[in-house]
């Protein structure tokens, strides 16, 4: 198992962007997770969605970052 570092950003639909001027958000802010592969602290992260998001899966990024490569 490794340590991964993963955030989940919500992305605006086209439209929204067009309309509003939206932005992508942090709904899951940077958070360490243990995992065996990069798939799998992918799956981690979505487990820590909010309720409020997890009907906007279509919508969802998940960026996950080795932490070896953080700490060089």
């Amino acid at each position: 198992m490794d340590v991964y570092l993963v955030c989940v950003v919500l992305v605006p639909t086209a439209k929204q962007k067009h309309d509003e001027g939206a932005m992508a958000v942090i709904v899951v802010q940077p958070t360490a997770v243990m995992a065996k592969d990069e798939a799998q602290a992918a799956m981690k992260a979505f487990r820590l969605v909010p309720e409020e998001h997890a009907d906007k899966e279509d919508r969802l990024e998940v960026r996950v970052l080795p932490f070896r490569t953080i700490a060089r």
